[in-house]
């Protein structure tokens, strides 16, 4: 094989692998891209979940801060409603050391005086070691010795507050108290504690007050004792009397700061809490407020599934998305592979245009077009591959971009067009349809061509065929014609007198035997009329010896005497002689609109019109019949017959032009022959069917 064949063949399996290695690389990317994808959306999810996370905790610490802050406000407001009233009572009030025992009596009066706040607060007292005074809603005690349960005068605590345990409502069995009492010094030596005892019932509207905010209330003694607790997650009624000093929890929060917030298991309601407390102002008590972890974390935990499975049907969706892109890039590819497989296999030429050069072809550019190979048609325009000139006459440059604009503005469109090869330089011709298409901001133009010279060829051939086969009726026509005037009509004339001779000597014949003599004179009287019309008919000898328009006169003539038909005549007083050929195929014409006018049209007239013009000859044939401007109709008034066809054959077999207008006012049938292309085709059919026959076999 040659070296260039081998290269040929070698090129596009080339750019097949290449274009293999490129579809490889992308099936990469897209797969890289893919996992890329699902790890930036995992990785956004994972860090968006930490982030809502961190900012649910901190909103919900600063809940419990917030609500804590609050609930240490209520309890210094109910704290200063009970020891401030306390306080304010022993300024107020004698010594209670007196030994009038009328002024010590004033002490507890001034104390259930100043015994006006909520009903949180159930007693204020006062003593300063030897004898205590307590003033309770319902009742007053004044004693010389100190109650067991307040222990501030036996052993004073580090600062001026004291706070003790819970115990019994010493007028109500059914509560607990809180005594807080406040050092209130009375001069240098007497020191004076002034108190109250507090059931913090008002907690319970506090924790309803804030509702789900928080799962626990709680206030705490700085010695660890549970004062007062209340929480929805749990019963904490046992609870309340109980340290919590040996709490890990208690002591580390305590020990870092007076406030602040804490996490941790909880004790008592066994489940991790979170928990903000704040030190009292003034006062050893600790205001505690807690929410379990999992509540506090709820609505984060449900956003999370979401997150999770948001990022998890992201994944999956890229995957999949992948997978099926991955699928049909290979069926693409294999789509793309069968398009090439069929696109070089064709038997016609393909050309893909961008603007008005080829920016790809076909295989069968190579052997159509004589190019080394189908790649040396891009860059090429389509008018290199054509002769200068189109058979038209116009620069085959200027043709084609107005043939491509015509095809990119109206979709598409199919003409003839004449290519050159490049080997050789032939010319031959070719059908060629563009058709536009669509990519991207760009419109390209799809051009198939399909060589037509056999086509061509075997419509030239057959053209002969029919000129050479009507030349053949012609002069089967006028032989026929001939023999009848000369022959059969002369026998006939002879026949006639013949009968002439016996009329003349018929007196001795019977009645019915003349009659019957007379009627053979008669009959061969019409048969004699009818071989000569039919002879004229066939070939008028006038049309050889006078010319067409005598011709017409005497077919006019004839039609007026067969037929109530008005034809109207408009033909030129002098005429010059046309070759015979035209003048055949004219006076033809004429006979055949005619004969249609008298068979289908109903027409009360009709007309012919012969114009000699410098340039063309024009004949019309008109009428006012039955026409049609339907053209499902031509069929039926112009059968698409010997006669129809025959007359546009002939004319075209001159380079004229035969049309027809049907419409419901009439018919027009018109013919014009240009005379130059008459006179240049006006030549033997034989000799021009014997030159298309040589062209053929060459």
């Amino acid at each position: 094989m040659p070296l260039d064949e081998s290269s040929e063949h070698e090129l596009p399996a080339g750019r097949g692998l290449a274009r293999a290695g490129l579809s490889s690389t992308v099936n990469w990317a897209v797969l890289a891209y893919a996992v890329l994808a699902v790890a930036i959306g995992g990785a956004y999810a994972a860090l968006w979940i930490r982030s809502d996370y961190e900012r649910t905790l901190q909103s919900g610490q600063a809940r419990l801060r917030s609500v804590t802050a609050a609930l240490q406000s209520a309890t210094v407001a109910m704290l200063n409603d009970g020891v401030g009233a306390a306080v304010a009572a022993a300024d107020e009030a004698p010594a209670m050391a007196s030994p009038d025992a009328r002024l010590r009596s004033r002490v507890a009066a001034m104390l259930q005086d100043h015994l006006k706040g909520g009903d949180y607060v159930r007693a204020l007292f006062l003593t300063d070691g030897a004898h205590f005074a307590l003033a309770g809603r319902s009742r007053v005690i004044d004693v010389t010795s100190t109650p067991a349960w307040l222990t501030a005068t036996r052993s004073p605590p580090a600062g001026s507050t004291w706070v003790g345990a819970p115990m019994t409502d010493p007028e109500d069995s059914r509560r607990l108290v809180i005594p807080i009492a406040r050092r209130a010094a009375r001069g240098h030596d007497s020191v004076v504690w002034a108190g109250a005892l507090f059931s913090f019932e008002g907690f319970d509207q506090l924790f309803q007050q804030f509702g789900g905010e928080v799962g626990l209330l709680g206030l705490v003694a700085a010695d660890g004792t549970v004062l007062r607790a209340v929480s929805t997650l749990a019963p904490l009624a046992a609870v309340t009397g109980q340290s919590m000093r040996e709490n890990p929890l208690f002591r580390r929060s305590i020990a870092n700061a007076p406030s602040g917030i804490t996490e941790g298991y909880g004790q008592y309601l066994r489940r991790d809490m979170i928990y903000a407390y704040d030190l009292v102002s003034g006062y050893p008590l600790y205001v505690v407020t807690g929410q379990a972890r999992d509540l506090m974390l709820a609505g984060w935990q449900g956003r999370r599934r979401i997150s999770v499975a948001t990022a998890t049907a992201f994944g999956a969706f890229v995957l999949i998305t992948t997978a099926f892109l991955s699928h049909y890039m290979r069926a693409l590819r294999n789509r793309e592979r069968d398009y090439r497989a069929l696109y070089n296999s064709a038997q016609f030429a393909v050309f893909l245009l961008e603007g008005d050069r080829f920016i790809d072809a076909n295989r069968t550019v190579t052997s159509m077009f004589g190019l080394p190979n189908e790649r040396a048609a891009i860059g090429l325009a389509p008018w290199e591959l054509s002769p200068a000139h189109q058979p038209g006459g116009e620069p085959s440059r200027v043709l084609a971009r107005e043939r491509i604009a015509t095809a990119l503005r109206e979709g598409g469109m199919t003409f003839e067009w004449v290519h050159k090869r490049v080997d050789s330089g032939a010319s031959f011709s070719a059908e060629v349809s563009l058709s536009a298409l669509g990519a991207g901001d760009t419109t390209l133009a799809l051009a198939v061509v399909h060589d037509v010279t056999a086509r061509k060829r075997a419509e030239q051939d057959l053209r002969f065929l029919s000129a050479e086969l009507m030349r053949l009726q012609d002069e089967e026509r006028r032989r026929i014609g001939r023999d009848l005037h000369d022959s059969t009509g002369q026998s006939l004339a002879a026949l006639e007198l013949a009968l002439a001779q016996l009329l003349h000597h018929s007196q001795g014949l019977s009645p019915e035997a003349r009659a019957t003599l007379e009627m053979c004179a008669r009959t061969a009287q019409d048969c004699s009329a009818e071989i000569r019309t039919a002879s004229y008919l066939l070939h008028p000898p006038l049309l050889d010896e006078l010319g067409l328009v005598s011709a017409l006169r005497w077919l006019a003539d004839g039609l007026r005497a067969r037929s109530p038909i008005e034809v109207r005549l408009d033909l030129p007083a002098r005429m010059e002689r046309l070759p015979p050929e035209v003048e055949l195929a004219l006076f033809r014409v004429a006979q055949e609109a005619l004969t249609n006018v008298h068979r289908h049209s109903a027409s009360p007239w009709a007309e012919i019109r012969l114009r000699m013009h410098a340039q063309q000859i024009v004949l019309e044939i008109a009428d006012g019949g039955r026409g049609s401007d339907a053209p499902a109709a031509d069929s039926a008034r112009w059968p698409l017959g010997v006669g129809l066809a025959g007359m546009r054959e002939r004319i075209r077999q001159l380079g004229g032009v035969f049309s027809f207008e049907s419409t419901a006012a009439g018919t027009l049938v018109r013919t014009v022959i240009f005379r130059a292309m008459g006179e240049y085709r006006a030549q033997r059919a034989e000799d021009r069917y014997e030159a298309g026959a040589d062209s053929h076999r060459g």
